[in-house]
């Protein structure tokens, strides 16, 4: 009844044997290889992602993978401002909780 039939993105289903192994062939790879090596290392489990950049045997590949695709892991203006918007919001209810709790003596 609750259940969740809807597949989950190819991203989030690739695992680091089939990553590891498109990045053992790059840069020998179809452009839509590449895309599933991008969208693994942007979207995939964290942890897959860590063992796969922390092999000495994929380094060189990886490097090379990073160097020709690195438009695609900056940082985009809307992250950015994602995360500037939540910092300040976080300060702003700092500061009303400190209005709303703050000691008298301390109010002048």
């Amino acid at each position: 009844m609750n259940a969740h039939t809807h597949d989950r993105a190819p991203a989030q289903r690739m695992t680091r044997e089939p990553a590891a192994d498109l990045l053992q062939r790059y840069p020998s790879v179809s452009e839509s290889e590449a895309r599933q090596i991008l969208a693994f290392l942007r979207k995939g489990r964290h942890l897959d992602v860590g063992l796969v950049t922390a092999d000495e045997a994929l380094k060189p590949q990886l490097d090379h993978f990073m160097a020709d695709h690195a438009n695609h892991f900056r940082v985009s203006f809307g992250e950015t401002s994602a995360v500037v918007a939540a910092i300040g919001a976080f300060l702003v209810a700092c500061w009303l909780i400190w209005e709303a709790v703050k000691p008298a003596a301390l109010s002048v």
